[in-house]
């Protein structure tokens, strides 16, 4: 994550910024396990950001990321440089198909459902956060 100086962009922006990334990748790794839901021995994954998002961002909203040793950091999942590493991982489950796959389709749609949602969310917060720049910038016309 890219924490912009300059007082135009509000501190939050970086870490809307960041969410819009990590849910990408999450919605990859959704619609990775969708498209094997039929491919025989399939582990589903799941990926987990907003643990580490929440712990990356200080009280007061700004981003903490800079340190010059990565043992100087204090939350897991964010790297020397200030980027987020999500957790990756292979998904819990109870059922198992008689073909070794574990996807299980309905959770898989809810999920990609919401992370949408969430997705669209943020893009409308920093479209508006956008709208009102122009404003001030066009003098209020």
């Amino acid at each position: 994550m890219k924490v912009v100086s300059n007082q135009v962009f509000a501190k939050t922006d970086g870490v809307l910024e960041e969410s819009l990334n990590q849910r990408l990748i999450k919605q990859n790794v959704i619609t990775s396990n969708i498209s094997n839901a039929q491919t025989p021995g399939y582990r589903a994954f799941g990926y987990e950001f907003e643990e580490q998002l929440r712990a990356a961002v200080g009280n007061d909203g700004q981003m903490q990321i800079r340190a010059s040793d990565e043992r100087h950091f204090k939350h897991p999942g964010v790297t020397v440089n200030g980027d987020l590493r999500g957790d990756l991982h292979v998904k819990p489950t109870e059922s198992i198909g008689n073909d070794g796959n574990t996807v299980d389709l309905d959770a898989e749609m809810a999920d990609l459902a919401w992370n949408q949602t969430l997705y669209r969310a943020t893009v409308e917060i920093l479209n508006r956060r956008l709208g009102m720049l122009r404003y001030g910038i066009n003098g209020g016309r």
